[in-house]
């Protein structure tokens, strides 16, 4: 499927609705504003990645990576992933069409509605049955399902282990990826999984079922232009409307202006958090509570090395960087254990390492004083008997939600610098030491704790800074969606402005939070449909046959 890049003529000067990013939340917004016959522009910063287009190697990763926040402006605008340095904490996103889902393990997790209750979620999301309607409509439009077979793949077996450690069972959550080929849900064609473990960097394979090719193919069908490399540098207020300065990042580099009776602002957590900081300051009455309750979802990364047995937990790419003959890997995080208590969720994913990671295992060894092993695993390399016995696991639990987005030089930077002291985050590094050290695991912390900048943890989940609330006392967003306008009373919004990523989400919501952003979209765009007296018709144009439609 072709989309229209660079092609800075081909964007009209007025559209009814503007989507600011095509992540989970943008892609909803696309499709669902475009079925509803609104003349729909997305507005992608990155590029339109293609399966056999992500990087393969080392060196290629690191001239597609983008440093931003404390140190801006350092890399391609447009490359695909994007460290954003902040103090105490630094986030990794994609950049791309499809935003997170490009490089994500596409986990997809329902929350649990009590819990968002017990933490103060606004009313009418937790009581009204849209989300639960959001949710259906997001699994199907993403294709999720569970890994099938999942005994045939060593680190399964190695999870199976850390949960009997545990005193509980593996359990395989659905995913966003292909296990059979076939047509999705927008029609497009998705591969079978190759099972070579490097979704964290690109499916290169075709199988993921990224948002680029379910919602803004979907979105396309019915007639939205979409516009990769083109960043929306700013919005403001015109009469009853919005306008959205545009820069072109390939090309000609022309910045334009687009006006909209719509804007929907879905540029990732820190890209809608920088995009609402900059017009705050340049005039446009909002809450008070912008760039407050951020969380990072409880995020951490910790290895287990020393296993008595294989686990095979290295990413081979795809084409496979692997010898011939060597074992699948499986997905890249296909099982979890779930450790929650009364003290609150904790989530433990087994993960895959790609070959960076593995590459760099000895040098972690030799600064940790460990030459013995360094050795081994210089002898070993990476596929060998030293790394194939390492298990990386993820963490996803809960955090207090300290966490503050500012601006700082005009780019959005996170200022936490007591997270890794976070109670519930040493607690649930405590709990999973125990589990490794029951398999007979050697436990390691973090090895992405970035001194250099402090102390930094690297996490994949930011949440909030423009948080849902019942007034705009308690939140930036009402529960629709729609920015509150303080002008307007404890409850006014701005007409046409809506917030639909995972910068909405008051706090942590315990699990991977893909699904619930989505679902959170969908709910948004049913409530736009009958604000606007608009059909929307959310049949999809095919269903996996993996895929049980519902709802």
């Amino acid at each position: 499927m072709e989309f229209a890049t660079q092609l800075f003529i081909e964007l009209a000067p007025v559209y009814d609705a503007v989507v600011i990013g095509s992540g989970y939340g943008g892609g909803v917004a696309a499709s669902r504003l475009s079925r509803m016959g609104f003349n729909v522009a997305v507005l992608e910063q990155g590029r339109n990645w293609q399966p056999g287009d992500f990087p393969t190697t080392v060196n290629e990763q690191r001239k597609l990576t983008r440093l931003g926040g404390r140190l801006p402006g350092i890399g391609d605008p447009t490359g695909l992933y994007r460290l954003t340095v902040g103090r105490g904490l630094s986030v990794v996103a994609a950049t791309g069409l499809g935003g997170g889902s490009l490089i994500n393990a596409g986990v997809a997790l329902r929350p649990d509605a009590d819990r968002l209750r017990r933490n103060g979620w606004p009313t009418a999301v937790t009581s009204d049955g849209l989300l639960g309607q959001g949710l259906n409509r997001a699994e199907v439009m993403l294709g999720v399902a569970p890994a099938p077979r999942p005994e045939r793949f060593a680190k399964f077996e190695g999870m199976r282990r850390a949960a009997e450690a545990a005193g509980c069972r593996a359990q395989l959550p659905s995913m966003t990826i292909a296990h059979s080929a076939g047509c999705n849900s927008a029609g497009v064609m998705q591969n079978a999984c190759e099972y070579c473990g490097d979704c964290w960097s690109g499916c290169n394979a075709g199988a993921k079922g990224t948002v680029g090719i379910t919602y803004i193919a979907d979105a396309q069908n019915h007639g939205a232009d979409v516009f990769c490399e083109c960043r929306a540098e700013a919005i403001s207020k015109v009469g009853d409307g919005w306008e959205v300065v545009v820069q072109e990042l390939k090309g000609q580099k022309r910045r334009s202006t687009v006006k909209s009776k719509i804007v929907v602002l879905a540029a990732g957590t820190m890209g809608t958090n920088e995009l609402l900081l900059r017009a705050r300051d340049r005039g446009l009455p909002l809450s008070s509570m912008l760039g407050e309750k951020f969380s990072a979802n409880g995020d951490d990364l910790v290895l287990a090395s020393g296993l008595d047995k294989s686990v095979n937990a290295i990413a081979t790419g795809y084409p496979p960087h692997a010898s011939k003959g060597h074992p699948l890997v499986g997905p890249h995080s296909m099982s979890l254990i779930d450790l929650s208590d009364e003290q609150g969720p904790l989530c433990l994913h087994e993960g895959t390492m790609l070959r960076v990671m593995a590459m760099l295992a000895p040098l972690r060894a030799v600064l940790g004083l460990d030459f013995g092993r360094a050795m081994r695993l210089l002898r070993s390399g990476i596929y060998g008997d030293e790394q194939s016995r390492t298990q990386i696991f993820y963490i996803v639990g809960s955090d207090r939600g300290d966490g503050k987005l500012r601006l700082r030089k005009d780019n959005v930077i996170v200022e936490w610098p007591g997270y890794s002291k976070d109670p519930a985050r040493v607690r649930a590094e405590e709990k999973v030491k125990s589990v490794i050290e029951g398999m007979g695991g050697v436990f390691q912390s973090n090895p992405f704790v970035m001194r250099a900048f402090g102390g930094n943890r690297i996490i994949a989940h930011p949440l909030g800074g423009c948080a849902m609330g019942d007034t705009v006392h308690d939140g930036v967003v009402a529960h629709d969606g729609r920015v509150f306008d303080p002008t307007k009373g404890s409850m006014g919004v701005h007409e046409g402005l809506y917030v639909c990523d995972g910068a909405a989400i008051p706090n942590s919501v315990g699990v991977s939070p893909l699904l619930t952003i989505t679902g959170l979209a969908e709910r948004a765009m049913i409530l736009a449909a009958a604000r606007y007296e608009r059909k929307l018709d959310t049949t999809p144009k095919f269903v996996h046959p993996q895929v049980q439609a519902v709802g």
